[in-house]
């Protein structure tokens, strides 16, 4: 097996993971002042260190979403 095709998978869960878990940070962010009526902000550390952590989350919960781009029905010899 050649290494890139050990580096692609990785890479697509890595920038996937990262998209999700902003996507969801956002959506908490968003809801939580639409709900409450106050405004709620975070600093750029609070929001790194949140989407760092939301990411590990989604890939605890989710597992491997390069599967979904990546055709696995190729035969091995």
């Amino acid at each position: 097996m050649k290494l890139i095709d050990c580096i692609i998978p990785v890479v697509i869960n890595f920038f996937a993971y990262l998209a999700l878990s902003l996507i969801a940070i956002y959506s908490l962010i968003y809801i939580a002042n639409a709900s409450a009526g106050q405004v709620y902000t975070l600093t750029d550390g609070e929001y790194f260190l949140v989407w760092i952590v939301m990411a590990i989350f989604i890939r605890q919960i989710s597992g491997d979403i390069s599967v979904l781009f990546i055709n696995k029905s190729k035969k091995r010899k």
